[in-house]
């Protein structure tokens, strides 16, 4: 692995450990540092389509209300656990991210997991690695197939 490949898994390393964090409640989460992952404008594609946002004031109150949501869902966990990595170049990487989201669903207690894979593209030419884009399975759908929304 080389020093590119090794900085981008040890930002999603952190991004993990930070989603965990948030997931667990509002106390121990460090949004800031969350919101500090992304480039100051990211886009994001899935099943419902492209969308773009800019990195401003608004991102850690939608990222606290993401975390929220998930909590009232029941999310217990939420984790990388498994990564590969892949420079691109001198100063993009791409990532793929497997993830667990793990719930204790409130109207039964059925408890479940939530698997899948997002690709990340972050870009190095900065101060710091930074998320400029992401490729995501329909989270909502997945949510929905659990009987979680």
């Amino acid at each position: 692995m080389n020093a590119l490949e090794s900085k981008a898994q040890a930002l999603f390393l952190d991004y993990s450990r930070l989603s965990n964090e948030a997931l667990r409640g509002a106390a121990r989460a460090n949004i800031d540092a969350l919101a500090q992952a992304f480039a100051g404008y990211f886009v994001g594609a899935s099943p419902t389509g492209v969308m773009g946002w800019a990195k401003d004031e608004t991102l850690p109150a939608t990222l606290r209300q993401n975390f929220e949501a998930y909590r009232a869902m029941g999310g217990t966990r939420f984790e990388i656990v498994h990564m590969t990595v892949e420079a691109l170049d001198g100063t993009n990487a791409m990532v793929r991210a497997d993830w667990e989201f793990d719930y204790l669903r409130p109207r039964d207690d059925a408890a479940g997991t939530i698997a899948f894979r997002n690709i990340y593209f972050v870009n190095f030419a900065g101060d710091r690695p930074a998320i400029f884009a992401w490729i995501a399975q329909d989270e909502a759908q997945a949510m929905r197939d659990h009987g979680l929304a």
